[in-house]
């Protein structure tokens, strides 16, 4: 995975940080950084912190739980730092880097990442969380493919034509 001149998105669930993904990142000489997290001041004030010349780091408010939160931080991403190279999810059990070079290509880019983030999702958040997670929130998860019972390619498309 090659993070020098990459641009990279960091998404932060409720009980993740994210703060040592970003740090690694900027260290290793990513082009550009953008931070979601739910608490807006958290992705803010990480976001000023780390913030340089040649590694500009925005922080927004964004649940990747919701395919259309997803797509809004896509477009700020691209339209601030550019193209995506790898869509970080951080939660409470751990962190996953999704490249997007790994993107199969047959459904659409947005589809696409939308599947890879609901399996993230489900590697970081601890199952007895995910039970405990309001309704909406966790079939939004199942819909997005994190749950085996669902057909990932399936709905990812149904997703994503609605957002």
């Amino acid at each position: 995975m090659r993070v020098t001149g990459a641009v990279v998105v960091i998404a932060v669930l409720r009980g993740g940080s994210g703060a040592d993904l970003a740090r690694r990142f900027t260290a290793a000489g990513a082009a550009g950084v953008l931070i979601a997290d739910e608490d807006p001041n958290h992705a803010e004030d990480l976001a000023a912190e780390l913030d340089r010349p040649g590694c500009p780091v925005v922080g927004v408010c964004g649940d990747i739980r919701r395919p259309s939160d997803v797509a809004a931080l896509v477009d700020t991403a691209e339209k601030h730092l550019g193209p995506i190279d790898l869509f970080c999810v951080s939660g409470p059990g751990g962190e996953r880097i999704v490249p997007l070079a790994d993107l199969p290509h047959h459904l659409g880019r947005l589809a696409e990442l939308l599947a890879l983030v609901g399996e993230a999702i489900g590697e970081v958040v601890p199952q007895q969380r995910r039970a405990a997670e309001d309704e909406p929130a966790y079939a939004t998860v199942a819909a997005l493919g994190a749950v085996p019972a669902v057909p990932a390619v399936t709905a990812v498309a149904a997703v994503a034509e609605q957002a």
